[in-house]
């Protein structure tokens, strides 16, 4: 005889959607949809959709005509920014000759290359200011030192030859010499000098009078009020000048000096000078002296 184990889970395990369900249909009408019958392209709309391309390109043509040729559209004005007025008025005066013409066909690339090749010229920035006015505004170059080069230049940070200067007492700052007038290794020793100046305080700036870079990686500098040539090296530059005015009372026991060789340590390597109207730049053969 059969008979269920356990009745009560087999029920339970029934899914409860198993009874059959049945399918009615909504009651009052479908609605069906109908068919969409494809638009066939003929000749007519060909010829319109030709004919309204090429209204559009001549209306496009005939008003860049027009704006090319515009008399409003002619530059006027162009306005030059820079802090420096002596070449605000140079760059002003090179600008005249130019004919600018109509302010959409002007090109702005070709002006900023020839003002950027203008010696006191770092950056050029040129806008156009519709409907008639060019805006350039130039960032001039600073000057950071006197170079001697046979001759006296005002140069800047890259190096660049500013001006020829007939004196070197007609601006208060450094000069930069080498005995071999910088024939060899321009860059890397206006590098250090630019690294010496930046260590010092604004105040230790003033008291330096000449930057000697005949040595590769070594500074020999001189200060104003002595004449003493303090050989620096290629690092620690404020340091070893600190030190060397702390200890300059002490020092002048024993005259004038000629150099004072800073190089090492917690200690001084010094000569003093033989004759006081000769002076001479040390040379590394003589500093075991």
């Amino acid at each position: 005889m059969a008979s269920r184990i356990n009745p009560a889970l087999k029920i339970k395990g029934e899914p409860f959607y198993s009874q059959h369900m049945q399918f009615q249909r909504a009651k009052g009408k479908t609605k069906t949809k109908k068919a969409k019958r494809r638009a066939k392209l003929k000749f007519r709309h060909i010829f319109f959709y030709l004919l309204l391309i090429g209204g559009i390109f001549y209306s496009v043509q005939k008003s860049y005509l027009f704006l090319i040729s515009w008399d409003k559209l002619e530059i006027k004005d162009m306005t030059v920014v820079c802090r420096n007025p002596e070449v605000k008025q140079e760059i002003q005066q090179n600008l005249e000759n130019i004919k600018a013409g109509n302010i959409l066909l002007f090109d702005i690339g070709h002006l900023q290359e020839e003002l950027a090749a203008h010696r006191w010229v770092k950056e050029v920035r040129i806008r156009k200011i519709f409907p008639s006015t060019l805006r350039i505004e130039i960032k001039d170059r600073t000057p950071l030192a006197l170079l001697k080069r046979e001759n006296f230049y005002l140069i800047d940070e890259e190096g660049i030859h500013l001006e020829r200067i007939q004196s070197r007492e007609e601006l208060d700052l450094p000069l930069l010499v080498d005995s071999n007038n910088f024939k060899k290794d321009y860059k890397e020793k206006l590098e250090l000098a630019w690294e010496c100046l930046r260590s010092l305080s604004p105040s230790e700036q003033e008291q330096l009078d000449v930057l000697d870079l005949s040595e590769y990686e070594n500074i020999i500098v001189q200060l104003k009020k002595r004449k003493t040539w303090l050989i620096l090296g290629n690092d620690r530059f404020s340091q070893k000048i600190k030190e060397f005015q702390k200890y300059s009372a002490r020092l002048g026991r024993f005259g004038n000096l000629e150099y004072a060789d800073l190089r090492f340590p917690d200690r001084f390597i010094i000569k003093p000078k033989k004759n006081p109207h000769k002076s001479a730049i040390p040379k590394s053969k003589r500093e075991a002296n």
